[in-house]
């Protein structure tokens, strides 16, 4: 091999790993982002009540737990984007006396990490196929948004979502440590 092929071939190894290291280094920043939604979550719904049980798909957070780095940014990605269409029925929060500053703040947070998150699985070479997760993850916001209607968008309606919200946060953060580790151990 010539030593201009050599160099030609190190020149494009080490182009290819920069792009996909830059394009999720934004990884080992998301829970300062995810830390700063919790915090406005909270200033949103004040204390949250511990009595109210909503169903939460934990044993699909732990199948995702253990699936590879691109399918755990997937899933960050659907969580974060159906968070999002949760919280943009602001028409609807009439029951519930929260700052709409902090709400826009909230979106603001929730929007970065999902557009930042996108460009992370934009550079995965694996093609985009329907995975089971995927179906799972909507059936779950299905029923939040049929919990609800149901109850007519009370306040007490609001507390049983954003329980089940900061759940879906804190444990997304488990996950983006995770793939973090992961992507780590790649490159």
């Amino acid at each position: 091999m010539k030593q201009t092929q050599m160099w030609t071939y190190i020149f494009v190894i080490f182009l290819t790993l920069q792009s996909q290291c830059s394009a999720c280094r934004w990884l080992g920043r998301y829970g300062t982002v995810s830390a700063d939604s919790l915090k406005l979550l909270r200033e949103m719904g004040g204390p949250y009540p511990e009595n109210i049980k909503v169903h939460f798909p934990g044993p699909l957070y732990n199948l995702i737990d253990k699936a590879e780095v691109e399918d755990q940014v997937k899933f960050l990605v659907l969580t974060v984007d159906h968070i999002i269409s949760l919280t943009d029925a602001s028409e609807h929060m009439n029951s519930v006396q929260w700052n709409p500053k902090t709400v826009e703040y909230f979106l603001k947070d929730l929007h970065r990490q999902s557009s930042e998150l996108k460009e992370c699985v934009a550079q995965y070479q694996k093609p985009s196929q329907k995975e089971s997760y995927e179906i799972r993850i909507k059936r779950h916001f299905r029923t939040l948004k049929k919990i609800l209607k149901k109850e007519k968008y009370s306040a007490h309606a609001w507390g049983q979502i954003w329980r089940a919200v900061r759940t879906h946060l804190q444990r997304m953060d488990i996950i983006a440590e995770n793939a973090k580790k992961k992507f780590l151990l790649r490159v």
